[in-house]
């Protein structure tokens, strides 16, 4: 497993399948290392695996490792003239197993275990439904197109030994799909005027049961196992119902559902909301927060009391009413563990309920913008994975309620399902969200293997590089706010960061005033842009730009001394002068503006086009088209190598370079995300942001 040729070479699946059994401080790297672009290795070619292992390596911060990998020998030597010098990873984690691509958001998520073998199944905004094996990575049955639209809801269930899932959508079906097959086992609907907004699964009388809260306010309850031939649904009346979930609770199935008293949510902040419990075979609701145990039960709804007598059958006795102070968009519970407990989530806090001795556990716990969460019990204790809009993933101990280990990090984008499996005596977490991935964690893992610097607390959102005092640095702007300034050649942050901005800084430029290294940005709501003296890092003339303000800029550069605005159209306008100057491109997409080999040079590019290199003054093609990336490009740089000029551009997670003057391409790096920006050193090296990370490659010698 620390063999860098064997990492390289061998198949990605046998590989994958054998992390679990790495030992020791070496293996364990080498096996995170190869996990964190796992999806990206099953389908590359040895030359790709090359790179990104090598890169991730350096993330880690091991560069002997990463240097290792970057000298095993691949055909395609030619086409790959960088290696990784150092790397960020800051959106690095070594508890992540797979992270797994799907073909657009996803919307829920949901796994389910049969015969040993966990799954993980996510519904996607596209109206597909995809599954995979939490113990290899590797896809299960076949991709589904369940919908015509997004997937709204999602559960899962084991019917005749067979995985399944159920989806609901806006078109009013909720339909049950084999996931080996990736065929439809049969549908149910509520009435011609309701359609399904949540579902959950259960055990009644061991049969399986789809539990679905419909928008007329009802709960229905299908037995999954007669629905070809269209049995009626238990039907509970039940009002608005905001979340649902199941459990078992005193050997009894229950349905517990979070709801406003009346039809139609009050103010959500000071609303008041109700989680309420109901008996799964007989319909009914009993008891209200503060009953004792051994108090008779009270039935919500006589009509849809199936047992007509009020519970000779051992009816569900512990239920409980309870009271939140805003509508829970987030209702959990794990039928498995022995203490019935419920987690619900609004945006502004998270309680714990014990259902089965109707009481609070501790205080409410305040959580900005709560997305989603999902309950297991983790090391015999009951545990909640709780995501957060952000992309933060955090673990719980829910009889502390305090954390368990430091936030899971991972996500480029907001997490919007989240669930729990144990599969081989691990404990796993499952995420899914805006990023297009689902992410599967392992609970029992360490935070982090080797050491990295800190960055951001948010997304990279600006990258650029400046000379200051005779030392290379590289400048960050971010979701956070502020701006950090680091050694090229080194791993540390030179200065505190800069602060002043209120709101992601989202543009960044560096140049020249008065002989002084000097750096221009850019954010916060109003796009206010502040010009600040690298040297002393305090702002030039002690104000902000007001008049510099301006949303139509794509980018900052600078012409003969003098900062200037992009446009995504390639107009350039003079800040100083308040002028447009130069020739506007005949093509849109514009990426950067530099100086090339004495001239000012527009870099624009289009998917369909490719790249193009312009002249500013004359608005001349200075090189044919510069093709090669199949999405859209997202970043591009000029620079020199060798003595010749280059152009660079970053895109379909993926950097090209070419040669300026014959449009010839010089080579290719794989990346295993997004492309933020990108720029060539006076040296050649080259700096890649990705993701939240940024890279510095060198050239290979």
């Amino acid at each position: 497993m620390t063999d860098p040729g064997r990492l390289v070479h061998g198949d990605p699946e046998v590989i994958l399948a054998g992390l679990d059994d790495a030992a020791g401080p070496e293996e364990m790297l080498a096996a995170a290392v190869y996990r964190t672009s796992g999806h990206v290795h099953r389908d590359a070619g040895a030359g790709v695996r090359r790179q990104v292992l090598a890169l991730d390596a350096a993330r880690y911060g091991n560069r002997e490792l990463a240097r290792d990998i970057a000298q095993v020998a691949v055909r395609q030597e030619t086409d790959d003239p960088w290696i990784v010098q150092w790397a960020t990873g800051s959106d690095l984690d070594s508890r992540l197993r797979y992270a797994l691509p799907v073909p657009a958001e996803v919307g829920v998520l949901a796994t389910v275990v049969v015969e040993g073998r966990g799954l993980a199944v996510a519904g996607c905004e596209d109206g597909t439904l995809h599954a995979w094996d939490l113990a290899t990575g590797s896809r299960y049955g076949k991709a589904v197109s369940a919908h015509t639209g997004a997937v709204r809801a999602l559960t899962t269930a084991v019917l005749d030994g067979r995985p399944v899932a159920v989806t609901a959508a806006y078109d009013k079906a909720v339909r049950v799909w084999d996931l080996a097959l990736g065929e439809l086992v049969g549908t149910c609907s509520a009435d011609d005027e309701s359609w399904v907004k949540s579902l959950a699964t259960g055990l009644v009388e061991d049969r399986p049961v789809v539990v679905g809260a419909c928008v007329d306010d009802v709960v229905r309850v299908w037995d999954l196992a007669t629905l070809s031939q269209h049995s009626e649904p238990l039907t509970v009346r039940t009002g608005f119902v905001s979340a649902l979930t199941t459990t078992v609770l005193d050997g009894r199935p229950v349905a517990v559902t979070s709801h406003s008293p009346e039809l139609g949510a009050t103010d959500p902040i000071t609303g008041e909301e109700t989680v309420r419990v109901w008996d799964l075979i007989t319909g009914r609701e009993s008891g209200a927060l503060g009953d004792r145990p051994d108090e008779s039960t009270v039935f919500a709804d006589q009509a849809y009391d199936r047992t007509g007598d009020g519970g000779s059958d051992g009816g569900p006795g512990r239920c409980a009413s309870l009271d939140i102070n805003a509508r829970a968009h987030v209702l959990v519970t794990d039928p498995a563990s022995e203490c019935p407990l419920a987690v619900s989530a609004n945006v502004y806090e998270v309680h714990v309920w014990n259902l089965a001795t109707r009481e609070q556990v501790g205080e409410p716990v305040a959580a900005m913008f709560v997305e989603t969460a999902a309950v297991s019990v983790l090391h015999d204790r009951p545990a909640a994975v709780v995501a957060y809009t952000h992309g933060q993933v955090e673990v719980w101990d829910l009889s502390t309620l305090r954390q368990l280990r430091p936030p899971l990090t991972g996500h480029e984008a907001a997490v919007r399902g989240a669930a729990t499996a144990v599969v081989n005596r691990r404990h796993l977490a499952v995420t899914g969200g805006d990023d297009r991935s689902v992410r599967v964690w392992d609970l029992d893992g360490e935070r982090k293997t080797g050491s990295r610097p800190a960055g951001h607390a948010g997304s990279v959102t600006g990258v650029t590089t400046a000379v200051v005092d005779g030392s290379c640095v590289i400048v960050t702007g971010g979701s956070d706010t502020g701006v950090r300034i680091w050694d090229l050649d080194g791993e540390e942050r030179l200065v505190e960061p800069l602060t002043g901005h209120t709101a992601a800084v989202d543009l960044l430029m560096t140049g020249t005033v008065d002989g002084r290294p000097t750096l221009l940005t850019r954010g916060g709501r109003h796009k206010t842009v502040r010009i600040w003296d690298l040297s002393t890092r305090e702002e030039l003339h002690g104000r902000s730009t007001g008049e510099y303000t301006s949303s139509s800029i794509d980018f900052f550069a600078a012409v003969d001394d003098r900062f200037v605005g992009v446009t995504g159209e390639g107009r350039v306008w003079d800040l100083t002068a308040s002028r447009w100057i130069g020739v506007q491109p005949r093509q849109r997409g514009a990426l950067a503006l530099e100086t090339l080999e004495g001239r000012s040079v527009i870099l624009t590019g289009l998917r369909e086009e490719g790249v193009h290199l312009w002249d500013l003054t004359t608005g001349e093609l200075l090189a044919p088209p510069l093709t090669g990336h199949t999405g859209e490009v997202r970043a591009g740089a000029t620079g020199m190598l060798d003595g010749r000029p280059v152009v660079v551009a970053g895109g379909d997670r993926t950097v090209w370079m070419w040669d300026a003057s014959t449009g010839q391409r010089i080579g290719t790096y794989a990346f295993p995300s997004r492309i933020r920006g990108l720029t060539v050193a006076p040296d050649g090296r080259l700096v890649v942001g990705f993701g939240a990370d940024i890279a510095v490659l060198t050239h290979r010698c």
